[in-house]
């Protein structure tokens, strides 16, 4: 196979792989919905962080 092929990623260790990732955002997530305020910057990265989780998500069902 040459190196311009995709690696194909055992649908196990991406479900972990995605069940891990996803734990890390919410976890973020939490860290900020915590705080009386946040700064522009941290309510973008909120934004991001809570589409990067719903990502994750519809990726784990597509897993199985």
């Amino acid at each position: 196979m040459s190196k311009h092929h995709a690696r194909i990623i055992p649908a196990e260790r991406q479900k972990s792989h995605l069940e891990k990732k996803h734990a890390q955002l919410a976890e973020r997530i939490e860290a900020l919905d915590g705080r009386r305020s946040l700064t522009p910057s941290e309510e973008l990265e909120l934004q991001q962080l809570k589409k990067q989780k719903l990502w994750a998500k519809d990726a784990l069902q597509d897993v199985g």
